[in-house]
Order: C-alpha cells, then sequence, then structure tokens
C-alpha cells in the first residue's frame, strides 16, 4: 500500500490517496467532491482510493 497527500489546485480541498497494489482498480476520472475540478485520471492497474482530509475554502467555492 502506498500513501500519499493531494491538494485540489482550485479550492484547496485536501485528500489522502491510497494505493492498493494487490488489488485491481477501475478506470476513470476523480474529481474533487468541492468544486469538480479534476484531480487525477486513473487507470485499472492498482485500486486508488481519496478521501477528504482538509475542508476546501469556501471563499474559492463561491467565486466560481
Amino acid at each position: 500500500m502506498k500513501k500519499s497527500d493531494v491538494t485540489c489546485s482550485e479550492c484547496g480541498a485536501g485528500f489522502r490517496r491510497l494505493e492498493l497494489t494487490s488489488e485491481r482498480g477501475i478506470q476513470g476520472n476523480y474529481h474533487c467532491p468541492a468544486c469538480g475540478t479534476l484531480i487525477k485520471e486513473l487507470g485499472a492497474a492498482h485500486l486508488v482510493l481519496y478521501r477528504l482530509t482538509v475542508q476546501p475554502s469556501t471563499k474559492a467555492i463561491r467565486n466560481q
């Protein structure tokens, strides 16, 4: 398992990213649930999960 932190470039929301190399994932895209910005294109080789850890900036969300 690999762990890393990811931040949305638009609203500043923070995510913990977990990658499980022992499980196959689903190909697709992960978008920030707060502002809709594309965070990462996902391949099917490994299972990748994201968990919101830092709330987004409300100022950034209001300006959209």
